[in-house]
């Protein structure tokens, strides 16, 4: 069960689900969600679903409909690529790549297809879409266009969305980063009484405000009627994703979607 504190939820490999060919209908894909219908944890604020995906080489998932809402592919290892038919719409995932996925009104109806010859490791967010747009579209931000800074000494960070990013979004997702760490190199962040925190370490252990978090790992700091601040500090040299949203209905709990 997930813990829960004044402030804070933390999510461990136990409350997630791996879903797989019998959730899927295909197989070659994997994916551990950490937040979604299948798990206990089924929202935060306009996030509705955290995939960790992994997809076999020359493999994917079909085409299947998707309406209303907005999805963030980033590319960790391998590439994907994209096949709207409904829209006519094809576009393609390299390695650090972050793709967004606007399904609009209309809808889309779309297949993801690993056509190299490794794995492709993909964490993905899907969030809500206000106003939703009237049409689905697939925009990418390349590597080598997403702006980097030394955020403090020993935390190189990449921004995947937000003020520095050229990378334009529908939904309530205010700052999307990617931050290497240097062993016991630290960050301090604030974030406004309307926003939440989600922190998920790719590599390497954290303490955060004196909280262990370790890979893996899914770190929630809820909203709160004031602004407040975060120090993070790598335990060992590592890689930590944020992710800053608006807060909507804050964490929401539920009853997970019966598999099989």
């Amino acid at each position: 069960m997930a813990t829960v504190e004044t402030g804070r939820v933390l999510l461990s490999p136990e409350d997630y689900a791996v879903l797989g060919e019998n959730d899927f209908g295909m197989a070659g894909l994997q994916a551990t969600e950490t937040i979604g219908p299948f798990v206990e944890c089924q929202g935060s604020g306009p996030l509705i679903m955290i995939h960790d995906a992994i997809v076999e080489a020359r493999l994917g998932i079909g085409h299947h409909p998707h309406r209303l809402n907005e999805r963030l592919f980033y590319i960790l290892r391998g590439t994907l690529d994209h096949d709207d038919a409904l829209n006519g719409i094809t576009g393609h995932m390299g390695t650090n790549d972050l793709a967004r996925l606007t399904e609009g009104r209309r809808g889309m109806y779309h297949k993801e297809w690993n056509n190299g010859d490794e794995d492709t490791r993909a964490f993905i967010l899907v969030y809500q879409t206000d106003p939703v747009p009237p049409t689905a579209s697939f925009a990418a931000l390349r590597d080598a266009e997403a702006p980097r800074y030394d955020e403090s000494p020993g935390v190189r960070t990449k921004e995947l969305v937000g003020p520095r990013s050229p990378l334009e979004i529908n939904g309530d997702i205010r700052l999307y980063t990617d931050a290497t760490f240097e062993a016991d190199a630290a960050v301090s962040f604030g974030f406004a009484e309307d926003e939440s925190v989600l922190l998920y370490p790719l590599e390497g252990s954290f303490s955060v405000d004196d909280a262990k978090l370790e890979e893996g790992h899914t770190l929630i700091v809820t909203p709160d009627a004031r602004e407040r601040r975060v120090e993070v500090r790598a335990l060992s040299a590592g890689r930590l994703l944020r992710v800053v949203h608006g807060a909507g209905d804050g964490v929401e709990f539920g009853r997970p979607y019966r598999r099989g």
